[in-house]
């Protein structure tokens, strides 16, 4: 193959950034013309995209791309980092970048046109005090290609609400992150109930403390909407609110729950006093974070019981239950599970006083699990 085998290999993973067929091509024509480690590289990345999440597996293949990648991290960004804030790698790929609002405007072609981007972390920096306006950003028909966006580090002058939801480029976006941000209230409400960003199948709320009165509202109305990952930590439900929320049409095939709490000074958190195995949506559930809620043991049993109610083993490989105030009877009742209808892959029990007898008693029952006690 020639250099414009390479080009074109390229191009056909940019035109087609959902297809690992190019990427796979590309990996071989690179091991055969004297680039064998970024082969390699993205072969690994494919590998653990396609093995089941949080695996050993998956786990292996990422440990093994991440040494390459420390090693050749310069030379592979190369050709993008005078563009970017950050990036991550996903599938051999910068698919993820940190993006400067007051520039992106002006980078977004040759941006686009050197990776497959897919996600965008927005901030916004300018040398005067005046804010800087994301209506060029929205403006961008880049946008139609990007599935994840993350706004968190936006913090100050929420002016740009309006514009999201109005924007045209945004069919295929699945993912929005307004982590700790003053997300209005009347904003949500319409969004939820709305046709704008049709695909969206996963939201991050985390930290906004005061949405609990319309997500308990909006949600059971969101109908039309497959929410299939969603994160709602430190947002101040009430148990009824909580329960209602869960129990909405839009979370039924929900795959990843994220509901932590900060236990101190708030008490226990709004799932507390509540059977978890049967107000948690657990039929689709993959990853569950109750990370501070207070569970304790009963809950832990609770939902091991629900999972044990489905007629098919659980999906659920990432289980979260720092800081909750276990004992020995939550780790009894996990290492009693029944292996034929839970298995885990991460387990997650810092800060409960546990010893490190129960981890090795919890690694016998999960021996493919990452283990934190």
């Amino acid at each position: 193959m020639s250099l414009s085998d390479r080009e074109s290999l390229l191009a056909a993973i940019i035109a087609d950034p959902e297809e690992d067929t190019p990427r796979l091509m590309f990996a071989d024509w690179l091991k055969e013309n004297g680039d064998p480690d970024r082969g390699e590289f993205i072969r690994l990345q494919v590998e653990a995209a396609h093995a089941e999440p949080f695996s050993p597996c998956a786990r292996e293949s990422e440990a093994a791309a991440q040494k390459l990648l420390d090693r050749f991290r310069e030379e592979w960004t190369q050709p993008v980092a005078e563009r970017i804030i950050g990036y991550r790698f996903a599938r051999g790929f910068i698919e993820h970048v940190g993006v400067n609002a007051a520039t992106f405007a002006r980078d977004a072609s040759a941006l686009f046109a050197a990776a497959p981007i897919r996600s965008l972390l927005v901030e916004r920096f300018t040398f005067t005090m005046a804010p800087v306006s994301l209506a060029a950003l929205f403006n961008s028909p880049q946008l139609t290609r990007v599935k994840r966006l993350d706004f968190s580090k936006l913090r100050r002058d929420p002016d740009y609400f309006d514009q999201l939801a109005a924007c045209s480029h945004l069919g295929q976006l699945t993912d929005l992150n307004l982590r700790d941000l003053p997300v209005p209230i009347p904003w949500l409400r319409a969004l939820l109930a709305g046709p704008a960003l049709p695909s969206l199948i996963g939201l991050d709320l985390t930290d906004d403390t005061n949405l609990f009165e319309v997500l308990t509202e909006a949600l059971p109305r969101a109908d039309h909407r497959r929410l299939t990952r969603i994160d709602l930590s430190f947002i101040r439900f009430s148990s009824d609110q909580i329960q209602k929320t869960l129990a909405s049409r839009c979370l039924r095939t929900v795959e990843e729950l994220r509901f932590a709490w900060r236990s101190k000074p708030n008490g226990p958190g709004p799932l507390t006093h509540l059977n978890l195995g049967w107000t948690i949506p657990l039929d689709h559930l993959r990853v569950l974070d109750l990370d501070g809620q207070g569970v304790s043991d009963p809950g832990v049993g609770e939902i091991i019981a629900g999972t044990s109610r489905r007629p098919v083993p659980s999906p659920l490989r990432w289980l979260g239950l720092a800081n909750n105030s276990l004992t020995a009877s939550a780790v009894h009742a996990l290492v009693d599970s029944d292996p034929a209808r839970l298995k885990l892959y991460h387990l997650d029990l810092r800060n409960n006083g546990l010893s490190a007898s129960h981890r090795v008693a919890l690694k016998g029952r999960f021996p493919e699990a990452e283990v934190l006690v």
